[in-house]
C-alpha cells in the first residue's frame, strides 16, 4: 500500500467526511449557543524590586536577576495561595451577603436555604467578617466553618473556582505584575481584580511585620550581649589606668586565663579537625582500593566471558565432559567475580570529588587553627614574662585595647544589623497598585466560530484518522499489486465489483456501454480480457475453484460463457460444486450430475441431451447437480459425465467446471486429473490467511495446468493498481 492508496480511500468517502464536519460544527453552535458573555479587568502593581529608592541604614546590594526572579515567582505563588484567595473569598462573599448591596451572583435559592438553616446569616456574616480581619482560613474541622465552605462553593467563590478566573503573571521582564480576572459580570471581574491586589498587600505587610518583629527581638539580645562584653572589657581596661601593680597583675592574669580558654577550645578544634582529615584519608584510600578491585575484576569478567564463549564454540562443535566441567568451573568464577563487584559497590562511599574537597577544607582549618593556636601561646608566653619579670604596664594596655577593639568591632556589626531591621520594619513591602481595575464596557469576544471551526477540522481530522488506520490494519488484498505480493500468484486480470442486485451478470454484460454506466460496463472488457488468455492458454476444459466459498465463481463462470458465445464459441457449465449448487439453482438446470452414467465408450448425443439444460444465452448449456455432504469420488458412479469429459468436446468449444472452496473440501484435488487447467478466484474483500496459503501453495505446484488467478470484486479505482 501507497500514500495514493491511502489518498484514494479517504477520497471514496468524502461525503462521509463532509457529513462529519457539518455534524460536528453544527454540535459545537448548539453547544456554545448557550454560552455566557464574559468580561474582562485587569489590575497592576509595581513591586519595587528592580528600583533602590529607599532609605538603607548599612550597605545595601542590589539583586541579580536570578534573585529577582526567584523574588516575583515568590509573590505570585503568594497572590494565588491559599491564605490570600481564602481573603478575597471572604470580601466576596460579604458583599453579596450584605443586602444593602446588589449581589453579583445568585445562586439556587432552595441550596441556600439548607445552608442558612444550619447556619444564620447573621452568624455566616459574624464568622467571614471575624476571618477576615484575622486573616485567617475556615476549617473543615469545624461543622459550622464546614458549612460556610459549602457556601463559598455554591457562590462560586470558593478557591478553585476563583483560581479559574484569575491569572497573576510578571508583565515581561519589567517591575510589574499583572492581575487579570474574566467573569460573567463586569462588576464583579473589577470587584476581584481589585480586592485581590488589597487583600495581597494586607497579608503580605502582616507577613513582613511579624517576620521583622522576630528579627529585631533576636538582634536585640544579641545587641545587648555584645555591649556587655564590650563594656567590661573596658571597665577592666579602666581598672588597670586607674590602678597600682595589683590591679595590672590582676589583668595580665584574667588575659592569661581568657587566652589559655581560647587555646584549649583551637586546640580541641585542632584535634577535631586532624580526626577528620584521618576518617577522610581512609575513605580515599577505601575508595581508590576498591576502584582498582572492580577494574580488576571487571577485567576478569570480560577475560571470563571470552573464555566461556571459546569453550561454549568448542563445546557445540564437539561436546565433551572435559569442555563441560572447564565451562562450568570458568562460570562459577565468573559468578564469583560478579558477586565482589555487587558487594565492592562505590556508592555506599560519598563522590571521591566530595572528599578531595572536604579534605581541602580540613587542610585549611588545621592550618588556620594552627596559626591561632601558635598566636594564643606567643600572647601567653609574653604575659606570664611579665608576671615573673614585672614588666611595665604598657604590655597588659595594649592587650587590653586589642581586645577592646575587637569586641568594639562585634559590636558595631550587631548594631548595623539591628539598625537595618529597623529600617525594615518601618517601610511597607513596597507594593504599589499603579491600575485600577475597572468593569468592561464591552464582553470579550465570542469564540463561537474559533471553536466550531476547530471542532470540524478535528472531526475531519480524526476522521480521516480512523479512515486511514483502518484501511492500514485492513489486510484484505484489495489490489492487484498487492495481491500478486501477498500471493505470488499470476493474475490474468482483476474483475471489478458491480452491483448484482438490479441485474443479472448476463444482462449487465448485454448492455450498451453509455457514459453514465462506465463503471459498470468496465466488467464486460475485463471478462473479455480473460476470454482471451484463456484461448491463448489453449486448455478447454478448465475448473474454477477457490480457497473460500462467497469469492465469485457462479458469477465468473456465468459472465466468461456468456463472452464466449459472443465470439460464436459453444460453452458447456457443469456444476460440481455440490456444497452449494447456485449455478444450478442460478441457471435452472437439471440436477443430472449424480444419476448419470454411461456404459458406452463415448457418451452419444441422445445422453447428451438428457443431461443438459438450455440457459437463455445461445451456445450456453448446463448440467446441474443435487448438491450434498459429499464428493466427486463418493457420488458419482462408473462412468461419469467427469469420465467423459474429453466427449463433451465434440460438441462444446470450452467446458467450465465449478468446485468447492478449497479450504473445507477436496474436491479439486480429486478432479485436478479430469480438466486442462485450473483458475483460482480470490475476492479483494477476503484477507490471506494460514489455511488459505495452504490452497496457494498447491496451487502452485500444479506446474503447468494452473492457468492463473482472477482478482473479483475489485473496487474500480483500485483496478489498475
Amino acid at each position: 500500500m501507497d500514500i495514493v492508496y491511502f489518498i484514494q480511500a479517504v477520497w471514496k468517502r468524502k461525503w462521509l467526511i463532509l457529513t462529519i464536519f457539518l455534524v460536528a460544527v453544527l454540535a459545537a453552535y448548539f453547544f456554545t449557543l448557550q454560552e455566557k458573555k464574559k468580561y474582562f479587568s485587569k489590575a497592576e502593581i509595581a513591586t519595587g524590586f528592580t528600583m533602590n529608592d529607599q532609605v538603607g541604614l548599612g550597605n545595601d546590594q542590589g539583586f541579580d536577576i536570578y534573585t529577582i526572579n526567584l523574588k516575583f515567582d515568590n509573590i505570585v505563588k503568594t497572590f494565588t495561595s491559599p491564605q490570600v484567595i481564602s481573603l478575597l473569598s471572604y470580601s466576596l462573599i460579604l458583599h453579596d451577603l450584605n443586602q444593602s448591596q446588589e449581589s453579583f451572583r445568585v445562586p439556587n435559592e432552595d441550596e441556600l436555604r439548607q445552608i442558612f438553616n444550619k447556619v444564620p446569616r447573621k452568624d455566616a456574616i459574624r464568622i467571614f467578617s471575624q476571618k477576615l480581619q484575622q486573616m485567617r482560613m475556615l476549617s473543615s474541622y469545624d461543622s459550622t466553618e464546614r458549612n460556610l465552605i459549602e457556601l463559598l462553593k455554591l457562590y462560586q467563590y470558593d478557591e478553585e473556582s476563583l483560581l479559574k478566573e484569575v491569572n497573576v503573571y510578571r508583565l515581561g521582564q519589567t517591575d510589574y505584575i499583572d492581575i487579570d480576572c474574566t467573569t460573567e459580570s463586569p462588576l464583579l471581574s473589577a470587584f476581584i481584580a481589585n480586592s485581590l491586589c488589597r487583600e495581597f498587600n494586607r497579608f503580605y505587610n502582616s507577613y513582613l511585620v511579624q517576620r521583622s518583629a522576630e528579627n529585631i527581638q533576636l538582634l536585640d539580645t544579641l545587641l545587648a550581649q555584645k555591649k556587655a562584653f564590650l563594656d567590661s572589657q573596658q571597665n577592666r581596661l579602666n581598672q588597670v589606668l586607674r590602678g597600682g601593680d595589683a590591679a595590672v597583675e590582676d589583668a595580665n592574669i584574667s588575659l592569661i586565663q581568657g587566652y589559655q580558654t581560647k587555646l584549649q577550645q583551637k586546640q580541641s578544634d585542632l584535634n577535631n579537625a586532624q580526626i577528620a582529615l584521618k576518617e577522610v584519608d581512609r575513605q580515599i584510600g577505601q575508595y581508590d582500593q576498591l576502584q582498582k578491585t572492580i577494574f580488576e575484576n571487571n577485567t576478569s569478567i570480560i577475560q571470563l566471558n571470552k573464555q566461556i564463549s571459546d569453550l561454549q564454540a568448542q563445546y557445540d562443535n564437539n561436546p565433551t565432559p572435559d569442555l563441560a566441567n572447564r565451562i562450568a568451573t570458568l562460570r562459577k568464577q565468573l559468578q564469583d567475580k560478579l558477586t565482589q563487584n555487587a558487594q565492592n559497590s562505590l556508592s555506599d562511599l560519598p563522590p571521591k570529588a566530595t572528599l578531595i574537597q572536604k579534605k581541602s577544607d580540613l587542610q585549611v582549618e588545621i592550618q588556620s587553627d594552627e596559626a591561632d593556636i601558635q598566636s594564643l601561646q606567643n600572647s601567653i608566653r609574653t604575659l606570664s614574662s611579665n608576671i615573673r619579670s614585672s614588666a611595665s604596664r604598657s604590655i597588659i594596655i595594649d592587650a587590653l585595647q586589642k581586645e577592646i577593639d575587637r569586641a568594639r568591632a562585634d559590636y558595631l556589626n550587631a548594631q548595623e544589623k539591628y539598625n537595618n531591621a529597623l529600617n525594615q520594619s518601618s517601610q511597607d513591602a513596597g507594593f504599589k497598585q499603579i491600575l485600577i481595575a475597572q468593569p468592561a464596557v464591552d464582553p470579550l469576544p465570542s469564540h463561537r466560530f474559533i471553536i466550531m471551526g476547530l471542532s470540524g477540522i478535528t472531526a475531519v481530522l480524526l476522521g480521516i484518522f480512523v479512515i486511514v488506520f483502518l484501511e492500514y490494519i485492513d489486510l484484505s488484498i484489495k489490489t492487484p499489486s498487492f495481491f500478486t505480493k501477498q500471493t505470488g500468484l499470476t493474475i490474468l486480470s482483476p474483475v471489478n465489483k458491480v452491483n448484482l442486485k438490479k441485474y443479472k451478470i448476463w444482462d449487465l454484460l448485454a448492455q450498451a456501454s453509455p457514459k453514465a454506466e462506465k463503471r459498470q460496463n468496465t466488467i464486460r472488457e475485463l471478462i473479455r480480457k480473460i476470454r482471451h488468455q484463456i484461448e491463448k492458454s489453449g486448455n478447454r476444459i478448465i475448473l474454477f475453484t477457490s480457497t473460500e466459498a462467497g469469492q465469485g465463481k457462479t458469477t465468473l463462470i456465468q459472465a466468461l460463457a456468456y463472452s464466449f458465445s459472443l465470439s460464436r464459441k459453444k460453452v458447456l457449465m457443469i456444476d460440481t460444486n455440490f456444497c452449494n449448487n447456485d449455478l444450478t439453482i442460478l441457471t435452472e438446470a437439471k440436477p443430472t450430475l449424480e444419476d448419470f452414467s454411461t456404459k458406452n465408450i463415448r457418451i452419444t448425443h441422445e445422453e447428451l441431451e438428457k443431461i443438459i439444460t438450455h440457459t437463455s444465452i445461445p451456445l450456453v448449456d448446463v448440467i446441474g447437480c443435487e448438491g450434498g455432504d459429499y464428493t466427486p469420488a463418493e457420488i458419482l458412479p462408473k462412468g461419469n459425465v467427469l469420465e467423459h469429459l474429453r466427449d463433451f468436446l465434440d460438441w462444446y468449444d470450452y467446458i467450465f467446471l465449478e468446485a468447492a472452496p478449497m479450504n473445507e473440501y477436496t474436491d479439486t484435488k480429486e478432479m485436478v486429473d479430469y480438466v486442462d487447467g485450473i483458475i483460482a478466484v480470490f475476492s479483494s474483500e477476503t484477507v490471506i490467511r494460514q489455511n488459505d496459503q495452504e490452497g496457494i501453495n498447491y496451487l502452485k505446484s500444479l506446474n503447468g495446468k494452473f492457468n492463473g488467478a482472477i482478482l473479483n470484486k475489485v473496487e474500480f479505482e483500485n483496478i489498475d493498481r
